[in-house]
Parts: C-alpha cells; sequence; structure tokens
C-alpha cells in the first residue's frame, strides 16, 4: 500500500504558485521548486509526475480562486453597475499592491507559453472564456434593468472590459502609480456609460 503524502498539498501548490508566477514556468527549476516547498525531487514528482503537470495544476488553482473573486464581486449588490464597479475597486487596489509587478499568472502564462504549448494555451483561455462570460452576463443584466444601451453589444463590452484588465496586469509591470491604474479604469468605465465615484 502506497504511503499517504506526507505533506500539505495546497500549501504545497500556493508555494510553487508564487515561484512560477514571480520567475515564469521556464525559468523555474525543479530546485527552486524544491527549495521553495521545502520537499526532496521525489516528493515532488511522486505527487505531480512533473514540473509541467505542477504547473497546469497551480493554474488550475489560480484561475479558479479568480473565478471565485470575480464572480463575489459581480453578484454581490442587486446593481450590475455597481458590482462591475466594486470589482474594479478591488482590482484597483490589487493592482497598487503588487510592489514587484508580478502581474497576472494567467496573463503571464500566455506571453510566455502560447506560441510553445498548446494545451496551456488552451487552458488559460478556457479560464479566461469563463471570466468574461461573468462581465457579459453582468452586462447583459444591466441592460435588462436599463442601466446601460440595449443597443450596445454585451459581448462586445466584455472583451472590451477584459482587455482592459489584461491591459493593466500588464502595465503593473512598469509599476506606475495607482493614478494611473485608476485613471484608465475610470475610462474603462465610462465606456459602459457609467463613472465611478
Amino acid at each position: 500500500m502506497a504511503r499517504p503524502a506526507e505533506f500539505d498539498r495546497q500549501d504545497v501548490l500556493e508555494k510553487a504558485m508564487n515561484v512560477f508566477w514571480r520567475t515564469g514556468y521556464s525559468a523555474t527549476s525543479i530546485s527552486d521548486l524544491v527549495d521553495a516547498t521545502s520537499l526532496k525531487p521525489g516528493s515532488l514528482y511522486g505527487a505531480f509526475q512533473s514540473k509541467r503537470d505542477l504547473f497546469l495544476e497551480v493554474i488550475d488553482t489560480y484561475a479558479n480562486r479568480s473565478l471565485e473573486r470575480v464572480s463575489n464581486a459581480l453578484s454581490e449588490s442587486d446593481s450590475p453597475l455597481e458590482n462591475i464597479e466594486t470589482f474594479f475597486k478591488r482590482f484597483a487596489s490589487d493592482l497598487s499592491n503588487d510592489e514587484i509587478g508580478k502581474g497576472c499568472l494567467l496573463v503571464n502564462t500566455l506571453l510566455e507559453l502560447a506560441t510553445e504549448d498548446e494545451e496551456v494555451r488552451a487552458r488559460v483561455s478556457h479560464y479566461f472564456d469563463q471570466l468574461e462570460k461573468h462581465f457579459e452576463n453582468t452586462i447583459i443584466q444591466a441592460q435588462k434593468l436599463g442601466q446601460l444601451d440595449k443597443n450596445k453589444e454585451p459581448e462586445v463590452l466584455a472583451t472590451y472590459v477584459m482587455t482592459s484588465i489584461w491591459g493593466l496586469r500588464v502595465l503593473s509591470g512598469k509599476r506606475p502609480d495607482s493614478k494611473t491604474f485608476d485613471k484608465v479604469i475610470q475610462q474603462t468605465l465610462s465606456t459602459l456609460h457609467y463613472t465611478a465615484h
């Protein structure tokens, strides 16, 4: 009978996530992961089979957490547009607190591996599609409540919002001041005929 894993899998994923997030997939070595997780190489391979499989599980963990945060923000009140504002307020805080410019692990991964690894590209794209769908549904709700022009295409607006989010994540690598983030967010919200205040 195989011995049970003598470590907290979620804790290992968190520590591995921080390494991949900081240095990227290709630049992360097994030695880096061993140092971060305090596991021996045999234990890492025994639990995750390979660096790539560990990375895929890290991506799933990060993405599901992001989906949950977006879903929670966009369902916080009965006002769809206020919920979008709530999301962006929290997002602005995340951007300002990203002192080393790590950005978004999903965006970073797509930029690094999209042309090299089709499975990773498809997996990250799938999560982005889910995130975008959350915004599209919220925009549709806003139109039904008369908060947005019904002639606007919800799918296009949702794509615009997501493009702004991705761009801000990339911009965070430059570590601009918070006013820069705020101005871009205000411009994004104004496209929805709504200005945060």
